[in-house]
């Protein structure tokens, strides 16, 4: 059976007692899962208790002395990963506006309503991967004492030859953790782009929307290109795919094949074995989807390419950036077959074959 640890801070004793009061209904009724909770009754208590280890937090944001949940939330954003929940009666916070923490108002919701959601929250994964004390930071943790602090002269030496050490450590930590991604099952389609990209800078895969006509482009030159030296990008040209609607390409492949045959019709097309210029990339939460097509280049100086698009909102991962590059650079390199009389080719190799085999025969 999986257990949760929640914290509850809140300051009113008759809601603290009906928290626990449900969490103790539901230990009764619940097969798949056990609940515990602590409660933390002001500020100063709630903070002192973020040191332990909780699978969540359930914040009330009006408590007593004129203090506010708000700073056990800021206090978790900037030094915690885990799931937040607000259960107030003052539900106008200040969380930002983009804010992935819930707020429910007190006599619209039960605490079960919020405890299932929180259960459901960590049964997605989240927290057990990039959770304070998530595979993530197990591994590395294990990185660290195994591969690289035990190298930390080397690490000294490129940084007296004035490397960028940090930038080196962090792509070779990367490195390490791409080792826990063997036998992984399928791609998901909720995990092809970042959103929003961790830099603003425009990188190799980044997706970018036209000012003018909202048409999408997906940034295709190489990244020793898009390099900044001295402030400046390394090119003086920055190289651009349109993003074929996947409606219009979708529905151009599926033609007039009967219904029962759409999949099979469809299929070579997203699997990237139909047209050789088209590149999917699937529809998911963040963004629309489409086809890359690898004949609409286009080529935008950077400050052309800043006065047309908008800034990047997502960026398509490495791994896919690279399969994307290379079947680009193969549409591109493709040279064809010499135009030959295909019929008169092959009927020489054969009689040239089997007038070799009789002769062999015949000695």
């Amino acid at each position: 059976m999986e257990s949760y640890n929640y914290l509850l801070v809140e300051d009113s004793d008759e809601d603290a007692s009906v928290c626990k009061d449900t969490v103790a209904r539901m230990n009764e009724e619940r097969s798949d899962f056990s609940i515990v909770i602590e409660v933390a009754s002001d500020l100063a208590t709630a903070l002192s208790m973020l040191n332990k280890t909780y699978d969540g937090a359930i914040i009330d944001i009006k408590l007593g002395d004129h203090d506010s949940g708000n700073e056990v939330i800021k206090e978790i954003t900037e030094k915690y990963r885990i799931p937040v929940s607000v259960m107030t009666g003052t539900p106008d916070t200040i969380l930002e506006e983009d804010s992935p923490i819930r707020i429910y108002k007190k006599g619209e919701v039960t605490y079960e309503d919020i405890i299932t959601a929180l259960v459901d929250t960590s049964r997605t994964g989240l927290f057990k991967v990039i959770g304070g004390k998530g595979i993530l930071e197990e591994t590395m943790k294990r990185v660290f004492w195994k591969n690289l602090y035990p190298k930390v002269e080397t690490w000294k030496k490129l940084k007296e030859q004035g490397n960028d050490t940090e930038a080196i450590l962090l792509r070779y930590a990367i490195a390490h953790i791409q080792e826990l991604l063997e036998d992984t099952p399928f791609y998901s389609r909720e995990e092809v782009y970042i959103a929003p990209p961790l830099t603003e800078k425009i990188r190799t895969g980044c997706i970018v929307k036209n000012k003018h006509d909202n048409l999408y482009y997906v940034v295709l030159s190489p990244p020793c290109d898009l390099a900044i030296h001295n402030g400046e990008m390394k090119t003086d040209r920055v190289m651009l795919c349109e993003i074929d609607d996947y409606r219009a390409v979708s529905l151009a492949t599926i033609g007039d094949t009967g219904a029962a045959k759409r999949k099979k019709a469809l299929l070579p097309t997203i699997k990237n074995n139909g047209k050789e210029y088209y590149h999917w990339l699937p529809k998911n939460s963040v963004f629309e989807g489409g086809f890359i097509n690898f004949r609409k280049v286009i080529n935008y100086s950077p400050q052309e390419l800043g006065d047309e698009f908008h800034s990047p909102e997502l960026r398509i991962q490495d791994a896919i950036v690279k399969d994307i590059l290379g079947r680009f650079s193969s549409y591109y390199a493709r040279q064809g077959q010499p135009d030959f009389d295909f019929d008169f080719e092959a009927q020489s190799i054969i009689d040239t074959l089997y007038t070799q085999t009789s002769e062999l025969k015949g000695s």
